[in-house]
C-alpha cells in the first residue's frame, strides 16, 4: 500500500530534476539531455498516480502495477539523492569555479567512470518506466490535484440500538443527555460532535442517546441522517426532509425548493437531529447546511458524530466529546458477552484468563473486542483459545477481509497524500511508543516529506502535519508543556497494525525475531532491543 505515497515522491523528484543545482551538474557531466529526458517521463507517470491510487482500492491489476511502479520510483529518488550530493559537494568546496573544476577532475573518486555511471542508471530507469508504462492494460486519467474520496463501498447506519447489546458506555451517554437537555446555550440551535478513531463506538453512542426516553419527551422531533464521504449540500437536506416526513423528495428539484421544504418540516419545532459519520472539512459547505438549520425553536441541538476534530470544529460546536476507549473491566464484559454468550456447553471459568491476555490486545476498541470475541464464539476446546492467541490473533486483526482495519483506514484513505506519506513512517517506531513530535517532524523533514513554503518555516509546517493527525485521530495521548504545545503523544496498537500495512514490505522495524526482509526495502529501523 506504500504506493499511496508515490504522487509526493514523483512530486519532489520532478522537482529536485528541475532545480538549477542538478541542471549545472547534469550540463558538467554532459547528461543533462538524459535528466530532461527523465523528467518529462516522470511528469507523465505522476499524472496518473492520484488516479491509481483511487483505484487500486478495489482493482488487482491497478494495485500490481503500481508495486512495480514504485520500486523504480524510489530508483529515481535514489538517483537524484546521488546528483544532490555532488551538486552539495561542489557548492561546499573553497575556490572559484575554475579551481574547483580542477579539483574535481584530479580527485580520489573518478569522475570519468562515475559521470558514464550516472548516465547509464538515468537510461535504466527510464527504460524502467517506459516498459511499466506500456505494459499497462488499463485506463488511467490525468489528475494534478487530489479530490475529496468517495468510499468504493458506501456506509450506511441507521438509529435504532438495544441498549442491553451496549456494554461501557454509560457514563458517555448520561454525559452527552446532559449537553442535550440541561446545558443553556446562547443560539437557539447549537451543535456537539461526538470525536474518535473508528471503531470506538461513535455511531453506537449517538445510537443509545437518540434512543433513549428523556430525548424523546425533551424534543418535539428527532431525524436521523447517516452523511458519509461526500458533503454535498442537496443529498444531505433531502435525508432529512426524508427522515421528518417519511417521503423522498425528488432529487431534480430546485436547491431552493429543499430548503424550503426543509424549514417547513422544523421551522419552530425544538429538534434534535444526528448526522453520523460526518468527513467535510470545508466550511462553506458546512455553513450552507447550517444556516437552513436555525430555524428550529430554542433548545434544538444537532449531534456530529466524526473522526475528525478538524471536522469537528468546522461545526462550530458549544462542546467536543471526546469518545475514550474502554477500560479493562467494560473490555472484558463486551468480550464475555460476544465469546461466551448464552453458551452452557463450556465452563466460563477455564477461559478468563487466556481471554484477558487475548482482550488485552484490542487496547479497549470495541469493534476489534467484538469482532475478535466472534471468532472465538466458534472455538470450543480451549486448545484453540490458545492456538488462536498465539498464532492467529495478529493475522486476524490486520487481515484487509477482516471488518477492523478497513474500518480504520477509511481514515487512512481520507488523508491527502503528504499525511500519508508521514503516517506510514511512523510504522518504524515500536508499538506503544512515545513519540517526542518536535523530533519526529525533524525525521520527516531529513525525508523531504514536508513540502517547503516561503511563509513558514519547515519545523512549523511539519507542527501543523502533525496537529492535522492528531485532530484526525491518528495519535492520542497528547501531552502538552507549559506553553501549550503538544510535545509527546502516542499511537494506539491497532493504528499502528494499519500504519505497518500502508506502509508496505518497503519499511521494516527490526526485531530479534526478524527473519526474511523484503528485497526492496527502503525505511529500516533498529529499536533498543533488551536480550
Amino acid at each position: 500500500m506504500a504506493d499511496a505515497i508515490l504522487f509526493n515522491i514523483a512530486e519532489a523528484i520532478i522537482l529536485n530534476l528541475g532545480s538549477s543545482a542538478l541542471k549545472e551538474i547534469g550540463l558538467l557531466w554532459g547528461v543533462k539531455k538524459d535528466l530532461r529526458k527523465l523528467e518529462n517521463t516522470m511528469s507523465s507517470v505522476k499524472a496518473v498516480l492520484l488516479d491509481a491510487e483511487e483505484k487500486q482500492l478495489h482493482n488487482h491489476q491497478v494495485r500490481d502495477w503500481l508495486q512495480k511502479l514504485q520500486v523504480v520510483v524510489y530508483n529515481a529518488d535514489n538517483l537524484v539523492d546521488e546528483f544532490q550530493i555532488e551538486a552539495l559537494r561542489r557548492r561546499v568546496m573553497p575556490g572559484n569555479k575554475m579551481r574547483k573544476q580542477v579539483c574535481i577532475f584530479f580527485s580520489s573518486s573518478n569522475q570519468l567512470v562515475f559521470r558514464l555511471n550516472m548516465s547509464h542508471k538515468i537510461k535504466e530507469i527510464r527504460e524502467a518506466l517506459d516498459e511499466i508504462k506500456e505494459n499497462r492494460t488499463f485506463t488511467l486519467e490525468d489528475r494534478y490535484e487530489e479530490k475529496e474520496l468517495v468510499s468504493p463501498i458506501s456506509r450506511e447506519t441507521h438509529s435504532y440500538v438495544r441498549e442491553e447489546e451496549v456494554i461501557g458506555r454509560d457514563h458517555d451517554r448520561k454525559a452527552i443527555l446532559e449537553y442535550l437537555v440541561n446545558v443553556e446555550t446562547i443560539e437557539s440551535v447549537s451543535f456537539i460532535a461526538i470525536v474518535g478513531i473508528g471503531g470506538l463506538g461513535k455511531t453506537t453512542l449517538a445510537q443509545l442517546v437518540y434512543n433513549d426516553d428523556i430525548v424523546k419527551k425533551h424534543f418535539d422531533l428527532t431525524l436521523w441522517v447517516c452523511v458519509s464521504d461526500a458533503f454535498d449540500l442537496k443529498p444531505v437536506i433531502g435525508k432529512i426532509i426524508k427522515s421528518a416526513s417519511n417521503r423522498s423528495i425528488d432529487q431534480n428539484l430546485e436547491l431552493d425548493q429543499f430548503q424550503s421544504r426543509l424549514r417547513e418540516e422544523i421551522d419552530g419545532k425544538k429538534y434534535f437531529l444526528v448526522l453520523d459519520d460526518v468527513w467535510n472539512e470545508d466550511s462553506t459547505k458546512w455553513d450552507s447546511l447550517s444556516s437552513l438549520l436555525m430555524g428550529g425553536a430554542r433548545g434544538s441541538r444537532v449531534l456530529v458524530t466524526t473522526r475528525s476534530e478538524k471536522v469537528a470544529r468546522v461545526t462550530r460546536p458549544f462542546q467536543v466529546y471526546h469518545l475514550k476507549v474502554l477500560d479493562q473491566d467494560k473490555s472484558w464484559s463486551l468480550f464475555e458477552k460476544q465469546a461466551f454468550g448464552q453458551r452452557v456447553d463450556i465452563e466460563k471459568s477455564d477461559f478468563v484468563a487466556l481471554g484477558k491476555e487475548i482482550v488485552e490486545k484490542c487496547k479497549g476498541l470495541p469493534l476489534a473486542i467484538k469482532s475478535i470475541g466472534s471468532i472465538l464464539y466458534f472455538k470450543t476446546p480451549k486448545a484453540d483459545w490458545l492456538f488462536f492467541k498465539d498464532n492467529e490473533l495478529a493475522k486476524a486483526i490486520q487481515q484487509e477481509d477482516n471488518i477492523i482495519i478497513p474500518t480504520l483506514k477509511l481514515s487512512y484513505n481520507h488523508l491527502p497524500s503528504y499525511l500519508k506519506h508521514c503516517f506510514a513512517y511512523c510504522s518504524l517506531f515500536p508499538k506503544d511508543h512515545k513519540f517526542e513530535v518536535q523530533m519526529l517532524i525533524k525525521l520527516w523533514m531529513a525525508q523531504g516529506f514536508i513540502k517547503a513554503d516561503q511563509n513558514q518555516c519547515l519545523e512549523d509546517i511539519g507542527y501543523g502535519y502533525f496537529l492535522d493527525l492528531l485532530w484526525r485521530s491518528f495519535f492520542q495521548e497528547a501531552e502538552k508543556d507549559e506553553c501549550g504545545n503538544i510535545w509527546s503523544c502516542k499511537m494506539h496498537d491497532l493504528m499502528h497494525d494499519l500504519a505497518i500495512l500502508v506502509a508496505g514490505t518497503g519499511s521494516v522495524l527490526i526485531d530479534k525475531d526478524s527473519i526474511n526482509f523484503d528485497e526492496n526495502l527502503v525505511h529500516v529501523s533498529f529499536p533498543a532491543l533488551a536480550y
